[in-house]
């Protein structure tokens, strides 16, 4: 008896260090969701100038919480707003506050801070990136959208995609679930969030199965982000995000949940977010776009074929209802992810098209030679979408992969992540008298009205600031010690680079070549070459070689890979391994925005690398860029800008790596277990 209470003491003692270590990943998390409920990071609230704010706190009815202040705020605004009453609701398990928006506040993407006190107690909670402030509800939403990335696996597509979001400039983005690896890794959520925060448009988020803690249960994520489950109104359109839990399927609870919302919105133009998909991989496999259905219960058909996911297979009737949910409720478009490839199709029904989407994400494991990706969807509220905007350029239902590239494709070499290349040099911080950016799209997709803004140093005037090229509009807002400049109506056509620079003083100091690494991989030589230029910034970038001495070639891929906070800008590119001999020689040259040039020779060795020749510095004797500077022009009168708000401090596959305390967690669980076996066996 004493053996086996020994034997169970340490068995409990092992598994509560386990639970505790646990409980200390998740406790190193910021709960941003534990109090206010709505709105959220997860689920910014859209609310007209002069309009209502609505703001949810998960307080018990006795806490009758009172003396609130309430501030929303970004880069360039600040605005306080005004308190107008306060209801408990029994629907909500909690109480509501409402604040009236100034009449004059100005369009943009706010963070929040709210104080009150309730229950005697005193709180003060910071929500960043959760009020969206119109002028007025939108006549067209372009939306971009997308799911799965599964941090910290994913951090390097999430981080590129994020990006390419606040270039492009959509009026919101949607990411539809599989956020991180495990709800209880610390490191997968700081990654995620990390890159979230970055966006500096509106921007919701679904959960995932990732999310789960357990089937049924995502404590984790309600503390974090929020609902599982909810709408968004916005104008004349609706978003049902909806939650197919961990298992994949949604109860017949949520989906007359969903019933009730459409109901009560039936004039509004309906999407329905979801991220396990209702149609599977036969679809893709079979090349179906059209499915046409007479009556509801073709359904059943469909299911016993084998077209509905499999995650739905012991749940035919919640499936069908939901089906039924779609088509007789007019919800034209159905968003899914999960699958980690494309499936797209449409259903036929009484002479309407039902869209469904499900699009690969950026997630880190996706199939071999697919692509990771995103779409970008222009809907009207008119009920209008603009199909071909469902795909990228060109491509169409059974075309696959469909959706906009965001890497070059699983296991395909030369590879790179990102086809939409951008940076500002050398930083856009306003610390600076001189910043440039540039564009380079080498998708075959056009894009329209790009985000562009610079931030320069406000120590001298403004009007000695030169625009080049003088763009046809922009605007000006002078932010503490810099100017805070943005250039509108700026599209970004198929195949194009485009370029600005803004400077108070010209540049007569040319760039360096600070180091070049090289590396092999899989039949490839990969260079790694970093650059800097802390006047104008680094312009463009050209890298020679020869084996022969004769013939000079280029590498058959260059990929801008990041820009650092010192002015430095990483570049690769990329070289068949059968091009390259010991004793090849290599030129790189690096010039500047202003004209200026530095040129570098490399002798090429397979255990050494690179090894400089000589260092042939070529300052441009020209003190004009081209184009040729013109004077500043007077700003076009337009609206402010939409700033980003200040800073805030698939199927399942074999999970990442756990944090270093998990693993030491179950090193402690094993030592004590394998010493009960040990004192049990030396008792014998």
């Amino acid at each position: 008896m004493n053996k086996i209470k020994t034997l169970s003491y340490l068995i409990i003692l092992a598994l509560l260090l386990l639970t505790i270590s646990t409980s200390t990943v998740i406790a190193e998390i910021k709960f941003y969701a534990e109090i206010v409920k709505y709105p959220t990071l997860a689920y910014p609230e859209p609310v007209l100038s002069g309009g209502k704010l609505e703001v949810r706190l998960a307080l018990s009815q006795d806490t009758a919480p009172t003396d609130f202040a309430l501030t929303i705020y970004n880069e360039l605004n600040e605005y306080e707003l005004e308190f107008v009453k306060t209801e408990f609701s029994n629907a909500w398990k909690g109480w509501i506050a409402y604040f009236k928006v100034p009449e004059d506040c100005k369009e943009g993407f706010y963070s929040m801070k709210i104080a009150f006190t309730a229950g005697g107690t005193t709180y003060d909670i910071e929500m960043p990136n959760s009020v969206w402030v119109l002028s007025g509800w939108p006549d067209k939403i372009k939306l971009l959208y997308v799911g799965d990335t599964k941090t910290p696996g994913g951090e390097p597509y999430w981080k590129e995609f994020v990006r390419e979001v606040n270039l492009l400039n959509p009026t919101m983005m949607i990411f539809n679930g599989d956020e991180v690896e495990r709800p209880s890794m610390r490191t997968a959520w700081k990654l995620f969030l990390q890159h979230w925060l970055e966006l500096r448009v509106p921007s919701y988020a679904g959960i995932g199965n990732h999310e789960y803690d357990s089937p049924g249960v995502a404590k984790t994520w309600e503390r974090i982000m929020g609902y599982r489950n909810y709408t968004i109104v916005i104008g004349n359109f609706l978003f049902l995000m909806l939650d197919t839990g961990m298992e994949g399927w949604m109860s017949l609870d949520q989906i007359k949940w969903a019933e009730r919302a459409v109901k009560e919105n039936p004039e509004k133009v309906k999407i329905l977010v979801m991220h396990h998909p209702l149609f599977g991989y036969k679809i893709k496999d079979e090349k179906i776009d059209v499915i046409e259905v007479s009556t509801i219960d073709d359904f059943d058909k469909l299911f016993d074929e084998g077209y509905i996911y499999d995650s739905w297979s012991g749940h035919k009737e919640e499936a069908k209802e939901l089906f039924k949910l779609i088509l007789e409720n007019d919800i034209r478009l159905v968003l899914c992810a999960h699958t980690h490839t494309d499936v797209t199709n449409i259903v036929k029904y009484n002479g309407k098209e039902y869209y469904f989407i499900t699009t690969a994400g950026v997630p880190y494991d996706v199939r071999e030679f697919d692509q990771r990706n995103f779409r970008l969807i222009s809907i009207y509220a008119n009920g209008t979408i603009d199909v071909k905007s469902l795909f990228y350029n060109g491509k169409s239902w059974t075309d696959y992969p469909n959706g906009i590239p965001l890497d070059t494709g699983e296991a395909i070499k030369p590879y790179k992540i990102g086809y939409i290349e951008y940076y500002y040099a050398p930083v856009n911080d306003g610390s600076r008298h001189a910043v440039s950016f540039k564009v380079k799209n080498e998708l075959d997709h056009n894009f329209y009205d790009i985000n562009i803004c610079f931030r320069v140093a406000a120590d001298v005037d403004f009007e000695k600031y030169k625009i080049i090229p003088e763009p046809e509009k922009y605007d000006v807002v002078q932010v503490d010690n810099y100017y805070y400049v943005s250039i509108y109506d700026v599209d970004l056509p198929a195949g194009a680079e485009l370029k600005f620079t803004i400077a108070s003083e010209d540049d007569n100091v040319p760039p360096t070549i600070e180091r070049v690494k090289m590396r092999s991989e899989e039949g490839w030589w990969i260079g790694d070459l970093y650059v800097t230029d802390l006047e104008w910034g680094v312009d463009e970038v050209k890298v020679e070689y020869t084996v022969t001495g004769e013939k000079w070639l280029e590498p058959e891929l260059y990929d801008f890979v990041e820009s650092f906070e010192n002015g430095t800008l990483m570049f690769s590119f990329w070289i068949k391994g059968t091009n390259l001999e010991d004793g090849a020689k290599f030129r790189i040259e690096v010039k500047d925005f202003y004209g200026n040039s530095v040129t570098k020779e490399y002798t090429f060795y397979k255990d050494k690398g690179l090894v400089p020749v000589e260092v042939t510095p070529t300052p441009s004797p020209s003190p004009t860029p081209s184009p040729t500077p013109s004077p500043t022009p007077t700003p076009t009168s337009s609206p402010s800008p939409t700033p980003s708000p200040t800073p805030s401090p698939s199927p399942t596959p074999a999970p990442a790596a756990p944090p270093t305390t998990m693993y030491a967690a179950v090193a402690v669980v094993l030592i004590i277990v394998v010493a009960a076996v040990l004192i049990i066996l030396r008792r014998k």
